[in-house]
């Protein structure tokens, strides 16, 4: 009986631990059949009338003639009431992420005391070439926000440092690291701009080019002197740095190095300097390549580009304060990612450093009116990166085999502000907003005032221009006057969002107006809070025109 009880005691702890064991089983995501649509199946290939079908979080077929599985559920869409696009999920292949270091409080500055180094690690806190992007460094609202932009799959870079870490290639689905880790290695990352505080070395960019070839010496000299004494071990074995032996698969041509730079200058050191060691970087740029496209184009060294253009410059406020190569980066910015890609260069896009990468589509849109083939424009967010980045045969297109990364567009997607429906991600759906037919026509001069909490009431004009339901126009508020990133109408709402960033605030503000007749009143929030909004039409859309 004894033993009866101790078995059953057994057996129920035994049951007990494996309950509280993680389940790895992944659920299904199920069956979906999407019909009625155009498929852009990659850069200028599309079949209207088009039905694609997910089957476990991977496309089991596209095309015009598809059989509609009978255990899918149908999401139809009809081409009479809205023209509805499904394009291949965008492809960042940047996308910094803040890294929390043990040495944030220590800068190395002179009187300090000495750092304490852990066994295995560079003797300097600006050299981490050892560092992951881990489970609790995940951006979450960053990644929701490339989601609202239409980016499936990003590269997640670390953020600060010399010789940073290495990158994660994932999904930017629900769940965080887990559930959308693609590679957990994915390149070493670099930036010449990284120097220390105070008179501690590097001080200078001409120090931090020191180091960084210094630290490439030293790893490079590691390899070699580890793979001689595997060659030969009865001589005296050398010292062993783990942090070192994150840059052998540089070396090796294992790994990939992506090296920020700051200007044209900054790019040429850093191919300069990598060439010295055979290796043969990526540039993330800084959208004055033109300044030297020649010698840049030399290089042959791929190009992850920003889409970062200036405002116009404001002649009224600064008269003759404007300099000549502000305005001339101005007017030539916009022809930045044309002008690359026809010297030649392989070019991916990124969202970096845009604070909402919305912004990213207005952008794009203005680079293709000023020379940028559209079509070269897409495969940049998708084929290309997905080639660059060892995935071209599961992302970047439409095609069976392939993940179920898409998104869902009313109309074109190349346009000022696109109005993305949907995103799919590993046959997941997540969706941006339900569009109803437009009831209304808000184009022209609005003038609105913000209830806020902290500063009281706040005077504001929107310009809208265009019809119903994407528009584009202008915020003018406190004296700053700034372009809309989007303006869509539902029904008889009006979403604003406008890029904080311009108006020197992180994140994005919005707002929605519900119009009745020449009224309308909502609510909205910024970075600094919430807030009401109420505001009358003053001025039609020809009177907008004529005072613009």
């Amino acid at each position: 009986m004894i033993r009866f009880l101790l078995c059953s005691a057994c057996l129920l702890w035994a049951a007990s631990g494996l309950a509280v064991e993680p389940d790895l089983r992944q659920p299904v995501p199920g069956v979906h059949a999407i019909t009625g649509v155009t498929a852009v199946t990659a850069p200028g290939e599309s079949v209207e009338n088009a039905t694609l079908v997910v089957r476990d979080g991977v496309i089991e077929a596209v095309g015009a003639e598809v059989e509609i599985p009978p255990d899918a559920r149908v999401h139809e869409f009809d081409p009479e009431i809205a023209e509805v696009r499904i394009y291949p999920g965008l492809i960042d292949a940047y996308v910094p992420v803040p890294m929390a270091r043990e040495d944030d409080g220590d800068d190395g500055e002179e009187g300090g005391e000495e750092e304490t180094l852990r066994p295995g690690q560079y003797p300097h806190p600006l050299v981490t070439p050892e560092r992951r992007i881990s489970h609790d460094l995940w951006p979450g609202e960053r990644i929701e926000a490339l989601r609202r932009a239409g980016f499936t799959t990003a590269v997640l870079a670390p953020e600060d440092g010399l010789l940073r870490g290495q990158g994660a290639l994932v999904n930017l689905g629900d769940g965080g690291l887990a559930a959308n880790m693609l590679d957990p290695d994915r390149f070493q990352f670099a930036s010449l701009q990284a120097t220390t505080n105070g008179r501690s070395f590097p001080n200078s960019q001409m120090g931090a080019m020191a180091l960084l070839r210094q630290t490439f010496l030293d790893a490079r000299w590691q390899a070699r002197a580890r793979a001689a004494w595997q060659r030969n071990p009865e001589q005296s074995r050398p010292a062993f740095l783990e942090d070192l032996d994150a840059l052998e698969p540089l070396f090796t041509g294992d790994s990939q190095l992506i090296v920020e730079s700051a200007d044209m200058l900054d790019s040429l050191r850093a191919a300069s300097v990598a060439a010295e060691f055979e290796l043969r970087p990526w540039l993330v740029g800084h959208g004055r390549e033109y300044q030297r496209l020649e010698r840049l184009a030399e290089t042959g060294l791929v190009q992850i580009l920003p889409l970062d253009f200036p405002d116009a410059p404001d002649v009224d406020e600064h008269e003759r304060d404007i300099s000549l190569p502000e305005l001339r980066h101005w007017h030539l910015a916009p022809e930045n990612p044309g002008r690359v890609m026809a010297s030649g260069l392989e070019v991916a896009f990124t969202s970096h450093p845009h604070s909402s990468p919305e912004a990213l589509h207005a952008n794009l849109f203005k680079a293709t009116e000023r020379g940028l083939d559209p079509d070269r424009a897409l495969a940049a967010l998708t084929t290309v990166p997905a080639e660059l980045l060892g995935i071209d045969d599961r992302a970047g297109r439409l095609a069976p085999g392939y993940m179920a990364n898409f998104l869902l567009v009313e109309g074109e997607l190349l346009v000022e502000s696109p109005a993305l429906r949907e995103v799919w991600i590993d046959g997941r759906q997540h969706v941006l907003r339900e569009l109803e037919p437009p009831e209304i026509e808000p184009a022209g001069t609005w003038e609105l005032i913000l209830a806020t909490s902290g500063m009281g009431n706040l005077d504001a004009v929107l310009e809208l221009s265009g019809k119903a339901p994407s528009l584009s126009g202008n915020f003018e508020i406190m004296g700053s006057k700034v372009p809309l990133a989007e303006a869509r109408v539902s029904g008889s709402r009006l979403d604003v969002r406008i890029d904080g960033a311009r108006l020197g605030m992180p994140g994005a503000i919005t707002f929605f107006l519900e119009i009745e007749d020449e009224r309308g009143k909502g609510s909205g929030s910024s970075p600094q809070g919430e807030f009401d909004v109420r505001g009358q039409r003053t001025g039609e859309p020809d009177e907008t025109e004529e005072t613009a």
